[in-house]
């Protein structure tokens, strides 16, 4: 009885985490707000979406990416993996310009939303896109350098392991890129 509780662990923990990997993005958020005293302008879109407002995506005409959890996905909240998989559009994102009283200059960017799972479908992140941009993260984002901001949610993934999964991501810059 001893040598087959291991195996049988053994056999159920790898099949938990054969099946978590493939966890699809399911559990759609189509609403958002802007938490911060900022202007988000979707340059190709012609909308401006003010501080304290709610969005849809559907009448931004905007898409989140849905499908497979990967790699890049779970990868996509570094910074230079973000930088890449945006300019090679590896996730839909959009171009976007920030203005913020205070700031001269606009900022730059790009902006990709995500769907969520329905394990995740309960946080709070997963219920709309709560978009916050700290004084830090525009104050470093001077002189050409780039930030990135992002939310997640927690996706187990096995029995004791989590990713982060971005439900937003923008990377910002006061020069175009």
């Amino acid at each position: 009885m001893k040598k087959l509780i291991f195996p049988m662990c053994t056999a159920v923990m790898g099949l938990t985490i054969i099946s978590s990997c493939g966890t699809s993005l399911k559990v759609p958020i189509n609403r958002g707000k802007i938490d911060g005293d900022f202007n988000i302008q979707f340059t190709k879109k012609n909308a401006v979406v003010k501080p304290n407002q709610f969005f849809t995506l559907a009448e931004l005409n905007i898409e989140p990416n849905k499908g497979q959890i990967s790699k890049t996905t779970i990868n996509s909240t570094n910074i230079k993996t973000a930088l890449k998989i945006f300019k090679k559009q590896k996730i839909k994102n959009y171009a976007i310009t920030i203005t913020k009283p205070g700031y001269a200059k606009p900022y730059y960017g790009k902006i990709a939303f995500f769907n969520t799972n329905k394990i995740n479908e309960a946080d709070a992140v997963a219920r709309y896109y709560e978009i916050d941009i700290a004084n830090s993260y525009f104050a470093s984002a001077t002189r050409g350098r780039m930030a990135i901001i992002y939310e997640y949610s927690d996706l187990r993934i096995g029995i004791a392991t989590t990713s982060k999964i971005p439900t937003w991501i923008v990377l910002i810059s006061d020069e175009p890129f």
